[in-house]
C-alpha cells in the first residue's frame, strides 16, 4: 500500500498543479504536452529515490541525478505557487467578482521563477557546507580544555546525489581546520552497505588528535542497520550506544557521550537511554552529548552536561519552513539554545536527505566548536 500511495499522491499534487497553471493557458498544445510530460516525471522523483537509490543508481550518471532533483524542486516550488495562485485568485474574485488577468502570463512567469529559484537551491543544497565557528564559554572549566576544537558533521546523507566526491572534499576542509576531536552526529548515510560504502569510505581520511566519535540518526535504522553499525568503526569511527569515552586532555577530564535515536522503538532495538549513557562519569567531569534528534533536549539538560551537538532539522532547509520544523522539534531547529546550564548547539546539516534536495536561505555547514572557559 506504502508503494502504492509514493506513486499516487505525488501525481495527485502533479496534476492539481497542472490544472491551476497550465490547463487554461494560450500555450500551444505541444508545449502544454511536454509540461504534462515533465511535470509527471518528476513527481516520481520520490519513488524513485526509494527503489532506485538502494543498489541500482550507478546505471544512471550523476549529472542525471542532479538534473531529476532539478526538475522535482522546480515542482515542488510550483505545487505552492499554484496553491497561492488560487487563494490569490479566490480573494480577487471575492473582491473584483472577477478572475485574475492573463492566465498565460501568470503560468509562464511562474514557471521561469520556479526553474530559477529552484537551480539556486538545488545549488546551495549540493554545495561544499560553510564553515561555522561556534564559541561555548563553560563554567569550571579546566584551562587543559581552554581552547578545545570539536569539528561537528551532521546529517552528511551519503547518497548518490551527495556522493563520494563531495564528500572527499568535506573532509579535506574538516581535516583543515585541525580541530582536536570530531564529532558525527548521525544520518550518515542512506542506502545499503554494498551499495554506498565506496561513498562513505573519505570518513576514514578523519584526524584528529582526540579521535572520531560517531553516533547514529534515524536513518540508520532504515536500511542496513546492523551492518552500518559494524562498517562505522572500521572507517575509525568510535560509536557510542548510550555510552560514553573519557579523554585525558592534558590530566583534565573530558566525557564524551553518545546515545541512540529514538527511532530504534520502531525496530525494536536499544531506545535513547541518557542515565545509562552517564553512569560511571566522575562527578565534576565536563561533559559533551551527541544527540541525533533534539525533541528530549530539555530532559537532558537535567544532566550534568555542559554541550548537547545535534542535527536532523537540517535547519529547516527552507526560510519560513523552519517555522514548521521547529514547532515540530519542540521548539528547536537550528543554532545554539540555552537550556539552564546546558547549551544546545543544533547543526543545520552537512548535507541532506536525497528525497528533499533544496535548501533557500537557510546554508548547510562544518561546526568549529571551541570550548572557553567562562568568566
Amino acid at each position: 500500500m506504502q508503494q502504492v500511495l509514493i506513486h499516487v499522491i505525488p501525481i495527485f499534487f502533479a496534476l492539481y498543479m497542472y490544472v491551476s497553471l497550465f490547463h487554461k493557458t494560450r500555450l500551444h498544445w505541444v508545449i502544454r504536452g511536454v509540461l504534462l510530460f515533465l511535470i509527471l516525471i518528476s513527481c516520481q522523483y520520490p519513488a524513485f529515490c526509494r527503489s532506485f537509490f538502494v543498489g541500482y543508481d550507478d546505471r544512471v550518471p550523476h549529472l542525471g541525478i542532479v538534473l531529476y532533483c532539478w526538475l522535482f524542486s522546480t515542482q515542488l516550488l510550483l505545487v505552492l505557487a499554484a496553491f497561492a495562485k488560487d487563494f490569490v485568485g479566490l480573494i480577487y474574485r471575492l473582491v473584483r467578482k472577477t478572475k485574475l488577468p492573463h492566465p498565460t502570463t501568470t503560468a509562464v512567469s511562474l514557471l521561469s521563477i520556479a526553474m530559477l529559484v529552484a537551480a539556486f537551491g538545488s545549488y546551495s543544497a549540493l554545495s561544499q557546507p560553510p564553515i561555522y565557528r561556534l564559541d561555548v564559554p563553560i563554567k569550571n572549566l579546566p584551562d587543559s580544555l581552554d581552547g578545545f576544537t570539536i569539528a561537528q558533521l551532521s546529517d552528511i546523507h551519503a547518497s548518490p546525489l551527495l556522493d563520494r566526491s563531495r564528500l572527499v572534499k568535506v573532509v579535506e576542509r574538516t581535516n583543515a581546520l585541525k580541530p582536536d576531536m570530531v564529532a558525527v552526529t548521525g544520518d550518515i548515510v542512506d542506502g545499503k552497505t554494498e551499495a554506498r560504502l565506496q561513498d562513505v569510505l573519505p570518513l576514514k581520511e578523519l584526524h584528529a588528535p582526540y579521535g572520531v566519535f560517531a553516533i547514529e540518526g534515524n536513518h540508520e535504522h532504515y536500511v542496513d542497520y546492523d551492518a552500518w553499525m559494524a562498517t562505522y568503526p572500521t572507517l575509525n569511527m568510535t560509536v557510542l550506544h548510550n555510552s560514553h569515552q573519557i579523554l585525558d586532555v592534558n590530566g583534565a577530564k573530558l566525557a564524551i557521550v553518545g546515545i541512540t535515536d529514538p527511532m530504534a522503538a520502531r525496530y525494536h532495538r536499544e531506545y535513547p537511554d541518557i542515565k545509562k549513557a552517564m553512569s560511571g562519569i566522575p562527578e565534576g567531569t565536563v561533559s559533551i552529548l551527541l544527540s541525533h534528534q533534539v525533541k528530549y533536549s530539555r530532559d537532558y539538560a537535567k544532566y550534568p552536561i555542559a554541550l548537547q551537538l545535534s542535527g536532523h532539522t537540517h535547519g529547516g532547509q527552507i526560510f519560513g519552513m523552519h517555522w514548521l520544523a521547529q514547532i515540530i522539534n519542540k521548539g528547536f531547529v537550528k543554532d545554539k539554545y540555552q537550556i539552564g546550564d546546558m547549551l544546545l548547539y543544533v547543526n543545520r546539516g552537512t548535507g541532506l536527505w536525497y528525497g528533499f534536495p533544496i535548501r533557500l536561505g537557510i546554508p548547510s555547514e562544518i561546526t568549529l566548536v571551541t570550548l572557553k572557559k567562562k568568566n
